[in-house]
C-alpha cells in the first residue's frame, strides 16, 4: 500500500501545472464607465472590459447566469467591475484561453468553485390547445433544413428562418433567464415571426402581449413552469483581486 501512494505521489508531482498567462492585468474599473465585454482574441489574447465577475465567470465557465450560485454580494453589479489584459507566451486555441483564464481567476480573485446538479424553476415548451402555429420551412436545395437564424427584427420583435426548435429554446432561455426544456415533439425546420411587448415599455392602444402569451397565441406553443434538474456553478469562494 506505501508503495503505491508513493507511486501515485510521483505521478501527482510530474503532472504537469495548469496553463498561465505570460503577462496578466488585472484593475478596477474606472467609476462611469460604460459598455462591457469578455473576448478570447487571436494570439493567445484574453481580454475583459468593464465587466462583473458574475458575468466573467459566465464568460470562462461556459455557463449562463441562473446557472451561477453562491459567492459574496459584489460578485454580480455595477459595485466593482474590472478590466483584464492578459496574453499567451504564443497563441492557443480559444478552449486553452479559457482553461488559462479559469487559472487566472483562482489566482487573482482566489476563485473556487465546484458544479452540482439541482432543481430549479423551468418553463416546458409543449404544444398549445389549438395545435401549433409555425410554419414548416420551404424545401430549399441550396441551405440545409434547420442552417437558417433568429433575426431581430426590433426590441419585442423576432423573425425566424430555417431554424429548428433547438434555436427558438436557446432564444427563450437567454430572454427569459431561466431554463427552457423542449417538449414540443416537433422535429422539422420552421419559419416563425414572433412580436410581443417588451419588458419596461409604455403598451399604447392595442397593446401587444407578454412574452409567454405570444409564444402561445402566434407560435401555437405554450410555456409552462415546471422544476427540473440544471447543472449549477457554485462559487465557494471569491476576494477581491490582488494587485498586479
Amino acid at each position: 500500500m506505501n508503495l503505491l501512494l508513493a507511486s501515485l505521489l510521483v505521478i501527482a508531482l510530474q503532472a504537469d501545472p495548469p496553463p498561465t498567462f505570460e503577462v496578466a492585468s488585472v484593475k478596477i474599473s474606472a467609476p462611469a464607465t460604460t459598455g462591457g465585454a469578455v473576448q478570447f482574441l487571436p494570439g493567445g489574447r484574453f481580454v475583459v472590459y468593464n465587466c462583473d465577475l458574475g458575468f466573467i465567470i459566465q464568460q470562462v465557465y461556459g455557463v449562463k447566469g441562473y446557472q451561477v450560485s453562491g459567492g459574496p454580494k459584489w460578485l454580480n453589479g455595477w459595485t466593482n467591475r474590472f478590466d483584464i489584459q492578459a496574453k499567451s507566451e504564443q497563441p492557443v486555441a480559444e478552449a486553452q484561453l479559457k482553461i488559462m483564464a479559469k487559472s487566472l481567476l483562482a489566482d487573482r480573485f482566489q476563485l473556487k468553485v465546484h458544479s452540482e446538479t439541482r432543481l430549479v424553476p423551468v418553463f416546458t415548451l409543449v404544444p398549445g390547445a389549438k395545435g401549433l402555429k409555425i410554419n414548416p420551412a420551404p424545401a430549399d436545395e441550396d441551405r440545409a433544413p434547420g442552417t437558417g437564424g433568429i433575426e431581430l427584427v426590433k426590441r419585442g420583435e423576432i423573425r425566424g428562418r430555417n431554424v429548428r426548435m433547438a434555436a427558438l429554446v436557446s432564444y427563450l432561455t437567454n430572454k427569459l433567464e431561466r431554463p427552457v426544456l423542449d417538449k414540443s415533439g416537433f422535429q422539422g425546420a420552421f419559419d416563425f415571426h414572433l412580436e410581443w411587448e417588451p419588458e419596461g415599455s409604455q403598451p399604447a392602444d392595442g397593446a401587444l402581449p407578454s412574452l409567454l402569451v405570444a409564444v402561445q397565441e402566434q407560435l401555437g406553443l405554450k410555456l409552462e413552469s415546471a422544476k427540473g434538474p440544471v447543472e449549477v456553478l457554485v462559487v465557494d469562494r471569491a476576494e477581491l483581486p490582488s494587485a498586479n
